[in-house]
């Protein structure tokens, strides 16, 4: 009986961290090389002592798609970055305050980022990010069972995502104008993370007052041409962070608006699309390797534990082979996006259903057939 409750708790921790990173503002995920294709990894083996597929090969089903990378690139040494790897929040806050970096636009959003999540904010608009409610440690590693193989790397897991990374930090009060304050400033001093997440919260905000909850303005909340043009810039920032957001705002279903992809304008397939976006972002120094939190998160709930990276987790875990050869697709075209400033492939249509049909087989690119 114990372990069954365990088990319970745990189930619905797994389900609650996978909607939370899915959400949040501010999820990693995937990609391949900028300079093309690298060696894949080494395939971690699997419990039979044979290697495991690794995101390359699964691709391979389609013989005429070439290799997708197994690895990330360097992480970048940023601000933004370390606060993503930060087991706790106190201490980069306390250095912020007191610092000229905190005076920056990288400083202030990240510090509008650990009030957002750890602040008591009275007047707050919208729904508070949750803080961890990972189960306790003891009923975790009992509810694994001792024969099973991936054990101890899911107990390293789980130490490594579960604690309250806003500890410290319970006596910490804001007004909702200072934290809207703390990402303007960013946005005004041209932080384009900071630019995108302030047009997805327009977004979101003209959704929520456009209709009743059950359906938010889907009936008539849609991107602009000067909306789609700016995410398009800050895309082409390089910023990793401001790539994941694009990525999300382009793969929500707006009324009346449906991305396109490729010479033949087809519709994106959304999950697809979101994910490439994210894989772009390795490419240009998310951190997306084996301490990416979605990765070991996986890990350590589901059993998902031979992923080496980000792009492994995607390819392998978190995608259809179907997926797979779209977000290859994908990745392509918006990479070349980036790099050209030519957008010509990648067009935001407007006056289309909303229920069109989309994730329709992407045409063949070059080496594609």
């Amino acid at each position: 009986m114990k372990n069954r409750f365990a088990a319970s708790i745990l189930g619905i921790a797994a389900i609650t961290a996978g909607c939370w990173w899915f959400l949040r503002d501010g999820d990693a995920a995937v990609r391949p090389s900028a300079e093309g294709t690298r060696a894949a990894a080494p395939a971690p083996a699997g419990p039979s002592g044979r290697p495991s597929l690794t995101a390359a090969s699964v691709l391979s089903i389609n013989p005429r798609t070439p290799a997708r990378v197994a690895l990330a690139a360097e992480p970048r040494k940023t601000l933004f970055n370390e606060f993503l790897k930060a087991k706790n929040y106190r201490a980069l806050y306390d250095r912020l305050k007191s610092s000229p970096e905190g005076q920056t636009a990288e400083g202030w959003y990240v510090e509008y980022q650990i009030l957002r999540r750890c602040a008591t904010v009275p007047d707050r608009i919208g729904r508070a990010p949750p803080r961890g409610n990972d189960p306790k440690r003891d009923d975790f590693v009992a509810s694994i069972p001792m024969n099973d193989p991936q054990r101890d790397k899911r107990i390293e897991a789980f130490d490594a995502v579960s604690g309250n990374r806003c500890a410290g930090m319970e006596g910490v009060a804001v007004k909702q104008a200072e934290l809207d304050k703390l990402l303007a400033d960013a946005a005004a001093a041209g932080d384009a993370k900071a630019q995108a997440l302030t047009i997805e919260q327009q977004l979101w905000s003209e959704r929520r007052a456009a209709g009743p909850e059950t359906r938010w303005g889907r009936d008539t909340v849609s991107l602009t041409d000067t909306q789609v043009s700016s995410l398009r810039q800050l895309a082409s920032s390089g910023d990793p962070e401001a790539m994941v957001i694009t990525g999300r705002i382009l793969a929500t279903p707006w009324h009346d608006t449906q991305v396109q992809l490729g010479p033949d304008n087809q519709p994106a397939e959304p999950r697809a699309l979101n994910q490439a976006w994210q894989l772009l972002a390795c490419d240009y120094g998310y951190p997306c390797d084996s301490s990416n939190m979605r990765v070991q998160t996986a890990c350590a709930y589901q059993g998902h534990c031979n992923a080496q990276s980000l792009a492994d987790y995607i390819y392998y875990y978190g995608a259809s082979p179907n997926d797979s050869q779209l977000m290859n697709q994908y990745v392509d075209i918006l990479r070349n996006a980036i790099q050209t400033g030519n957008w010509s492939q990648v067009t935001v249509a407007h006056g289309v259903p909303d229920n069109a049909a989309v994730g329709r087989p992407m045409w063949r690119g070059p080496g594609g057939g």
